[in-house]
């Protein structure tokens, strides 16, 4: 019986039974034994290939080094370099998966990139780099202290806030670079970072921004971040409106008397709230004088200590008898 090309390929990997034996004139390890063959194969094919001459464009980093203490970079040289290297395939595929840092001295003034590479990268032949040279410039080191600023997105659970404002320790950061780049700075951010679903104090560490890595150092590296976070709750006082400014001889009657404050306060401040005699409603004499409606606008004045938000006044216009004692 012919045996289909399906089974002829199962058969080379599995021996052929008669019954329940292995049939004698096949191998148990045909398979593996072309596996082998095709293994061996590939490895002659590839130790054969990398000893041809291969032509590869690589990309090597660069490293500043021997920066004295007291000097600065100005500018930043190439963080890498391009080069085009012709050599035997082994040595090419190991530069390629293992390129050595190139280092460049920073006191060299204008340094030649072609004969820096040379020194670090054997065995090949390098055909080209990009860039060629590069100019070092560097200046005396100098120190700046300058506040920081946190960059942060604050975002709170429904119903809660924040009292004050954000604190951040240290606030002030000592900076050193180049005379010419770090005269212009007048602040340091930290890292941008976005909070959201606040429902407690926030005690969080931030890092520091590396925006000029490179060029600027920092003594310190991360600041903590503070901010008093707690629930609010909504309340409503009825004050009477009061006129300020006014003379010896002249008085002014508001209609309605009185309005209904809302607002939010923190849980904890809501009784005082209601008794702060300093949170009042009022109404400057001078706006009485000018006005040619017969309708004025009341402000409030907000209690000192107490984080009194959105207040909002009922109604919002009055009515007024301007009366003179003549």
């Amino acid at each position: 019986m012919t045996m289909s090309f399906t089974d002829r390929i199962r058969s080379l990997f599995s021996p052929i039974r008669q019954g329940s034996k292995f049939d004698s004139r096949e191998p148990e390890n045909k398979g593996f034994v072309i596996s082998m063959c095709v293994l061996a194969a590939f490895i002659l094919w590839f130790a054969f290939s990398m000893q041809e001459t291969y032509t590869q464009i690589i990309d090597f980093q660069t490293e500043i080094r021997n920066l004295p203490s007291d000097k600065a970079l100005s500018a930043l040289p190439p963080s890498s370099i391009r080069i085009q290297v012709e050599g035997e395939g082994v040595q090419v595929l190991r530069l390629y998966y293992n390129p050595p840092v190139v280092p460049i001295n920073a006191e060299a003034g204008e340094v030649d990139l072609l004969l820096v590479a040379s020194e670090v990268v054997n065995n090949v032949s390098l055909q080209t780099v990009t860039p060629r040279t590069t100019q070092i410039s560097i200046e005396n080191r100098d120190y700046r202290k300058v506040p920081i600023v946190p960059v942060i997105e604050l975002d709170f659970s429904p119903g809660f806030g924040m009292i004050g404002q954000v604190s951040i320790s240290p606030d002030s950061i000592t900076i050193s670079g180049a005379a010419s780049i770090i005269s212009g700075i007048t602040m340091w951010h930290t890292q941008k970072r976005q909070l959201g679903q606040l429902a407690d104090s926030l005690f969080a560490t931030i890092a520091i921004s590396d925006s000029l890595e490179g060029l600027v150092g920092f003594d310190v590296s991360e600041v903590t971040v503070r901010a008093n976070i707690t629930e609010f709750t909504e309340a409503t006082r009825t004050i009477e409106v009061r006129a300020i400014g006014l003379g010896e001889t002249e008085q002014v009657s508001f209609v309605p008397s009185t309005v209904d404050v809302t607002y939010l306060i923190p849980l904890s401040q809501y009784d005082s709230s209601l008794a702060a005699e300093d949170f009042y409603v009022f109404v400057p004499y001078s706006d009485t004088r000018r006005d040619e409606q017969g309708l004025v606008y009341p402000m409030i004045h907000l209690p000192n200590g107490l984080a009194v938000r959105e207040a909002r006044i009922d109604p919002v216009g009055l009515k007024y008898y301007d009366i003179r004692n003549d």
